[in-house]
């Protein structure tokens, strides 16, 4: 299953190398367990250019496939071009870590900014990736294609509030667009688009966004999607979700040649799902099974590019109980530092105060 997930969330503490690279690796196995092969890591929140080596080192020692999806955040210089280019060279090749562009947009910066940026990836070869969202007035999309800065290297995420016709605009440049139901569910984006997404020519993609506020596995993510324009319109088949995660995942990504699909010539990114578990037994009609019930229980066997990462429901080579234990140092450290208690007692202050 080449899933997407992006958002991975970031720590602003000491010692930030060490916790970058913990979160990243935690956060590639974690796909890799509950079988996504691919993760896209949308990264920018980078306050230094050791965070962003620290995250590459991660992805890389972790057994998946990541695409580091590196923008502009609260420490990247601006412009951001050498920094780019500055980590594209180190990921030149086409090794299991590969690199996008993450993009800022019409809405959070300038037009001219937008065009620098395009430009700069299709020089350096990069697809890029962009969060949109539009109300009241906001037309981003179409601001976008009147300057003539719509392509089908770019994938719109999330796109809550873009208008119909809008939506057209995408479908016609070849762009592709990332639905991420439960976070945008949860946190009031609105209405997942993945009916209206169809209308308009567009054959969306899954991703799962922020982590720490939803589950981290695509099985949940396609049965939100599945269930909510189920009880809008009754439209969907099973089959649209997993080719929702896995084919047009990779097409959006721009790994379609090498995976997305079991075809020859391509990479055995391959996962093998217990139909005796008592969960789903007796199986019938597999794809309904893995959209409707489907759960990382199931998950016994990874592979990917060929090379097994998870056998018999457990990681491969992985020191699971060391992890952990830093796991858990860095989060009590953190919350200590930020006066947060952990017997879930914590609340956000009211922005008034």
């Amino acid at each position: 299953m080449s899933g997407v997930v992006h958002d991975v969330p970031k720590c602003v503490v000491d010692k930030k190398e060490a916790v970058d690279f913990l979160l990243d690796a935690i956060g590639v196995l974690r796909a890799e367990h509950s079988g996504v092969t691919t993760m896209l890591d949308w990264y920018h929140v980078a306050q230094s250019r050791e965070h962003e080596d620290a995250a590459v080192a991660a992805l890389r020692d972790a057994q998946g496939r990541s695409i580091f999806c590196l923008g502009a955040g609260w420490g990247t210089p601006d412009p951001v071009d050498a920094e780019i280019r500055r980590v594209r060279s180190d990921l030149a090749g086409d090794g299991l870590v590969t690199m996008a562009l993450g993009l800022r947009g019409p809405v959070d910066t300038s037009m001219d900014t937008v065009a620098r940026e395009l430009k700069l990836a299709a020089e350096l070869g990069l697809r890029t990736s962009l969060h949109v969202d539009a109300g009241g007035t906001q037309r981003p999309v179409a601001d976008l294609r009147e300057h003539g800065l719509l392509r089908d290297t770019t994938t719109f995420v999330h796109a809550n509030g873009i208008s119909d016709g809008e939506l057209r605009m995408l479908a016609d440049a070849g762009s592709s667009v990332s639905i991420s139901p439960d976070v945008e569910l949860k946190m009031g984006f609105g209405s997942p688009m993945t009916g209206r997404a169809l209308a308009a020519g567009l054959r969306p993609t899954l991703s799962i966004d922020d982590v720490p506020s939803v589950g981290g596995d695509m099985f949940s993510t396609m049965r939100t999607a599945f269930a909510v324009q189920r009880g809008l319109d009754g439209g969907l088949r099973s089959r649209d979700l997993l080719e929702f995660a896995t084919v047009y995942a990779a097409q959006s990504c721009g790994l379609d040649a090498r995976t997305g699909s079991i075809t020859p010539g391509k990479d055995a990114d391959v996962i093998l799902l217990r139909a005796d578990d008592l969960t789903v037994f007796p199986v019938t009609d597999p794809v309904a099974t893995i959209v409707s019930a489907g759960h990382p229980g199931l998950v016994d066997t990874v592979l990917v590019a060929g090379r097994v990462v998870k056998r018999d429901g457990m990681l491969v080579g992985v020191d699971l109980a060391a992890l952990r234990t830093r796991l858990v140092e860095s989060r009590n450290r953190i919350a200590a530092a930020a006066g947060i208690p952990l017997d879930g007692t914590w609340r956000p202050r009211p922005e008034s105060e």
